[in-house]
């Protein structure tokens, strides 16, 4: 069996992933420093705000990705292997299926990251935007006057929310107003996705107003119209610098690892799938 990525003499399903994954990483060429200033052109931020974007896109791409694939154990993995899917999307070698894992969890722990750094850049960006009085599910909040505050929910993308979590932040939204009410301010609460937006701004019996995607990065951006493509580039040039180490280091790493362990698990003697194992083994 083949310990890294592209090594078979015939395309593997690991090979095309590995394109794929390839084919999205830009090779990294700018130094911190030079990205800081590209950052804080393209925001309108100082250099200090820009300098820590840079250091959070590192801290969320490279220091907790790297803590959460050290913690890709085989059994943890064969947990959440579909073997029924697996089948379907032509896995044939352990390394395949290794390939399939630590992707799949790579695409995750990226949307997470990304999550967090568009919340890191809208708490940089929105004026006048300060840390939340009542820290219960807002991440922001803006002080619009003496006797008026609004505060921000920032999600990744419209759709993102169970239920249980809009009751519970319509809840949380009475209990702040309530507080705030005391000291005769007004609170507003808002929820803010960064992609999409909901089919209505305030549904029947929701305290929150729900904001377009484009709405929100215009106020991010003081009403610049475009800001959401700014941040786009910006997560781009961010991320994109990150990944390459990631994709580089981590990934081949991790798949040749994984693959080895689960081997006698899942695997023949020549590192292909025995999939009558891995039902059994899945399938308890």
């Amino acid at each position: 069996m083949s310990n890294t990525i592209g090594q078979n003499d015939h395309s593997s399903l690991a090979d095309e992933v590995q394109h794929v994954l390839e084919a999205g990483a830009a090779p990294a060429a700018l130094s911190p420093p030079e990205l800081a200033q590209q950052v804080g052109k393209l925001l309108n931020v100082s250099s200090l705000q820009a300098e820590l974007l840079v250091a959070e896109a590192g801290r969320l791409y490279i220091d907790r990705m790297r803590e959460r694939f050290s913690r890709l154990k085989v059994s943890e993995r064969l947990k959440r292997t579909n073997p029924f899917l697996l089948r379907i999307r032509g896995a044939k070698t352990v390394e395949d299926w290794a390939t399939i894992q630590v992707t799949g969890a790579l695409f995750a722990s990226e949307e997470e990251a990304v999550g967090h750094l568009l919340e890191a850049v809208a708490k940089a960006c929105f004026p006048r935007a300060t840390e939340p009085l009542h820290p219960d599910d807002f991440d922001f909040e803006v002080i619009i006057s003496p006797t008026e505050v609004n505060g921000y929910q920032v999600k990744m993308s419209w759709d993102c929310m169970p239920m249980s979590s809009r009751k519970n932040l319509s809840n949380t939204i009475r209990r702040v107003t309530e507080e705030y009410a005391k000291s005769d301010i007004v609170f507003t609460g808002y929820f803010a996705p960064c992609y999409g937006r909901a089919r209505t701004s305030q549904a029947p019996g929701q305290e929150y107003i729900s904001l377009a995607s484009r709405e929100f990065w215009s106020q991010v951006g003081s009403g610049t119209d475009d800001f959401d493509v700014r941040v786009g580039e910006v997560c781009a040039l961010l991320c994109s610098e990150f990944r390459s180490e990631v994709l580089n280091t981590l990934v081949p790493d991790l798949i040749s690892k994984l693959a080895i362990a689960a081997q006698g698990e899942i695997g023949d003697d020549q590192g292909n799938l025995d999939f009558r194992k891995l039902f059994r083994r899945v399938n308890k």
